[in-house]
């Protein structure tokens, strides 16, 4: 069933990138296999000068029916985790606001696209509600790197902080220079940043958790899900065999 979950980086994410800031390197995984889905008010339908209504229910809906499309020949197959998270509002304002902060942490095409599109239309008077969108079949891709952006990224800054750290440990003087020299340029000063926004940034979400059947998962997924009244939704739906790096960045907020 659908709860109130606190998206932000996972505990050992943060000790471990707080670490690397500090020059004590760890090696630690954030990646994630299998496949995703996204939803949002403008998944669907013909441009015109009109804002575009999508409620949770159908946005589940849509979801719901991919969970059980046996025709789809990238359907997963035997026990998966399934994490759907949501950010849904009846303001747009507000949509915006929280739809920054997931892109922060998981900048997921479905969640930027609809932000783009939110940040265009919100001053628009008029609205279309829009029923259960239509995901194409196959909707599924081949299992891929489903690792949410922030965590790639996060890899990356880590595989530079120890390439850095080997190069300096090492005997080789021009190797040492070259790791100094790397340290003080604008790419680690970016990373920093980067980095402190991440630590810094949390949003609250509607988040569904289950490790099952996907026939299982589609009973769980109709439960509880957000109030009709929430206009605007965006939602992205992983599958995989083991999303445990992506379940570290939910936390419960009952």
């Amino acid at each position: 069933m659908w709860k109130k979950q606190e998206l932000k980086l996972s505990p050992q994410a943060k000790n471990t990138l707080e670490q690397a800031q500090r020059g004590i390197i760890s090696p630690f995984s954030l990646s994630a296999q299998g496949v995703k889905i996204g939803v949002h008010n403008w998944t669907h339908g013909i441009k015109e000068k009109s804002n575009r209504y999508l409620s949770p229910e159908n946005a589940v809906k849509a979801l719901s029916v991919k969970l059980v499309d046996y025709a789809d020949p990238n359907r997963p197959r035997g026990r998966q985790d399934v994490i759907a998270v949501m950010i849904t509002s009846n303001d747009i304002q507000d949509f915006i606001n929280r739809l920054e902060k997931v892109s922060v942490l998981m900048p997921e095409p479905a969640f930027k696209q609809a932000l783009d599109y939110a940040k265009a239309s919100k001053d628009l008077q008029e609205t279309k509600m829009i029923k259960t969108p239509t995901i194409q079949s196959p909707a599924f891709a081949k299992s891929a790197d489903i690792t949410p952006g922030a965590n790639r990224e996060m890899q990356s800054i880590l595989r530079n902080a120890m390439s850095a750290a080997k190069a300096a440990s090492a005997g080789d003087p021009q190797a040492k220079l070259t790791a100094l020299l790397a340290a003080k340029r604008e790419k680690e000063q970016q990373n920093a940043r980067r980095v402190a926004e991440m630590l810094e940034t949390s949003v609250l979400v509607d988040a569904f958790i289950a490790s099952d059947f996907l026939e299982s998962a589609d009973a769980q997924i109709k439960l509880n899900i957000p109030p009709a009244s929430n206009v605007f939704t965006a939602c992205v739906m992983f599958i995989g065999a083991d999303l445990s790096t992506i379940k570290g960045m939910l936390n419960g907020n009952d």
